[in-house]
C-alpha cells in the first residue's frame, strides 16, 4: 500500500534507507492520539487556512493542493520538523520538502471513497512496528543494567554483568594507551595501517543559478538526480529557446532534494528580460534586477516574493527599498516614516513569527533607522483585520510589534529608539468587508514620537 510513497521518498527526495521510517513517522503524525488523531490534523490544517486545501486530498488526486515546505512546518510545527530529522538523522528541510508533497499523497491513500479514518491500516501495522522496535532498541539502551537499580533475584547476576563490562572496558583503554606508547618501525609499517571505515558524505543544498543576457540565459547548479535537471533544462529551452540555453547543472545523488524546482520552472516566464541574476543555494534565494527599470523590478520582486514566500529572499526591490535607498543624507524622522510605510512585513499565519522573506527588508529598515537623528523616536504599531476576536487581536498586534521592535534591535537600532503599541482592530484604513481590505488593515505602522 505505501511501496510508491516509501520508493518515492528513497528515489525523489533521496532518504534512502530513511525513507520507510519517514512514512512511518508521518503516519504516526496523522494518527497520534496524543493530538486527537485523524480529526486533529485537519483542524490543524483549518487552523492555518489550509483547510480546502486537506479536504481536496480526501479521496482526492494525489498531490492537488500541494504543500509547500514552510506550509508543512506551520502545521506539524517546527519543534515536531526538528524531532522528526533529529530521529532520522536528517537536515530539517530534508524533513520539510519531502513531507510538503508526500503528506497529501498520504492522506489521499488513507482516505478511500472519502471514508475518514480512525486507526491506522492494517497494511501501516509492520512500518509502525519497525518504528517502535527501533525506539525499544533505544529505550533498552537507556535503561541497560548499568543504569537500573537492582531488582529482586536479578541483582546478583546484573551486578556481576557490569563488572565484566567495566573489566573489559578496562582492558581495551590499556590495549590502546600501548598502542599509543608505541613507535612506528618503519614507513611501510605505517601504511599498512587499516583505514577507518568511510563516513557517509554530507548532503548538499540543491543549487542553481542563472543570467540574462542578449535573449540568452547561462546557468550553473547542482541537483540530486538526472530527472530534475532533465525537466529543468527542458523548462530552460522551452522559455528561451534551441541554443539560448547555455552552461552546465550537474548531477550529484549526495544532493539534497531542490525544493524550488517546481516553483522556479514556473516562474521562468517570468525572467526572460534581459538583466537578471537570480540564484538558490538551498532555501536562500538571492534576485538581482538592477539592470531592469524600477517598475520591471517592483513586478518581478513582487511575483519572487509571492512564489517563494517562506524562503529567505536578498535582493527584493519593492517601493519600500527604493524609498529607503532614496533618502538622502539629513533626512528627518517624518521622511524616514515615510518610506518605512511603505514596507510590507509579513508574519506566519497566527502567530508573531516575522516570515523569513521579510528579514532583508527589515535589515533595510534597521540601516536607515541607524542613520536618523539621533533625538528621533519611532512607535512600531500592530494592526489586524476584523476576523477573529478582538481581544485576541489586540494581543497578537501587539506582539507582532513587539517581534519587529526585537528583531531591528538585533540588527543594531539603539534601545530607546523604538516604542511598540498594538492596536488590533481598532483603526482600519481599508474596508474588511473585502479581501483586498483586510490585507491592507493587516499591517505594521511606524510613526514619530513627538
Amino acid at each position: 500500500m505505501f511501496d510508491a510513497l516509501i520508493r518515492e521518498a528513497t528515489e525523489r527526495f533521496g532518504l534512502g534507507d530513511k525513507a520507510r521510517p519517514f512514512i512511518s513517522l508521518l503516519i504516526s503524525m496523522i494518527f497520534d492520539k496524543g493530538h486527537n488523531g485523524f480529526a486533529g490534523l485537519r483542524e490543524r490544517f483549518h487552523q492555518v487556512g489550509l483547510g480546502d486545501a486537506f479536504g481536496s486530498w480526501i479521496s482526492g488526486q494525489a498531490g492537488d493542493n500541494v504543500l509547500q515546505p514552510d506550509q508543512f512546518s506551520s502545521v506539524v510545527g517546527n519543534d515536531h520538523v526538528t524531532s522528526m530529522a533529529s530521529k532520522l538523522g536528517v537536515p530539517n528541510a530534508a524533513v520539510t520538502v519531502a513531507g510538503a508533497t508526500l503528506l497529501p499523497k498520504l492522506i489521499s491513500l488513507l482516505t478511500p471513497n472519502g471514508s475518514i479514518p480512525v486507526v491506522p491500516p492494517a497494511e501501516a501495522g509492520h512500518l509502525l512496528l519497525d518504528q517502535r522496535d527501533r525506539q525499544s532498541t533505544a529505550a533498552a539502551f537507556r535503561h541497560s543494567p548499568a543504569n537500573a537499580a537492582p531488582a529482586g533475584g536479578s541483582a546478583g547476576w546484573l551486578k556481576w554483568l557490569v563488572m565484566l563490562a567495566i573489566l573489559v572496558i578496562a582492558v581495551l583503554l590499556a590495549r590502546s594507551c600501548m598502542k599509543q606508547d608505541t613507535p612506528a618501525t618503519s614507513a611501510s609499517n605505517a601504511s599498512t595501517t587499516t583505514p577507518a571505515a568511510n563516513s557517509p558524505a554530507a548532503q548538499a543544498d540543491a543549487r542553481f543559478g542563472m543570467e540574462t543576457a542578449a535573449g540568452k540565459v547561462t546557468v550553473s547548479g547542482q541537483v540530486p538526480s538526472e530527472a530534475d535537471k532533465t525537466r529543468l533544462w527542458d523548462a530552460l529551452v522551452a522559455t528561451f529557446g534551441a541554443g539560448n540555453v547555455n552552461g552546465d547543472i550537474r548531477v550529484d545523488t549526495n544532493t539534497l532534494p531542490a525544493g524550488w524546482l517546481d516553483k522556479l520552472i514556473a516562474a521562468l516566464p517570468e525572467l526572460k528580460a534581459d538583466g537578471i541574476k537570480l540564484g538558490f543555494d538551498g532555501d536562500k534565494l538571492h534576485i538581482d534586477t538592477n539592470g531592469l527599470d524600477d517598475e520591471q523590478r517592483f513586478g518581478l520582486s513582487d511575483k519572487l516574493r509571492g512564489l517563494f514566500g517562506g524562503y529567505e529572499i536578498s535582493g527584493l526591490w519593492d517601493r519600500a527599498a527604493a524609498a529607503l535607498s532614496g533618502l538622502k543624507a539629513g533626512f528627518t524622522g517624518d521622511e524616514l516614516v515615510g518610506a518605512l510605510n511603505l514596507m510590507n512585513i509579513y508574519f506566519d499565519t497566527g502567530s508573531a513569527s516575522i516570515t523569513r522573506d521579510s528579514q532583508q527588508t527589515l535589515r533595510s529598515a534597521a540601516d536607515a533607522i541607524k542613520q536618523a537623528p539621533a533625538d528621533t523616536r519611532i512607535e512600531v504599531a500592530g494592526h489586524t483585520d476584523n476576523t477573529g476576536d478582538a481581544a485576541a487581536n489586540l494581543t497578537l498586534s501587539q506582539q507582532r510589534a513587539d517581534a519587529v521592535a526585537t528583531r531591528l534591535g538585533e540588527l543594531g537600532v539603539s534601545a530607546g529608539v523604538l516604542s511598540t503599541k498594538g492596536y488590533g482592530q481598532e483603526k482600519p484604513r481599508a474596508d474588511n468587508a473585502t479581501e483586498e481590505g483586510k490585507a491592507q488593515n493587516r499591517r505594521i505602522e511606524f510613526s514619530v514620537v513627538k
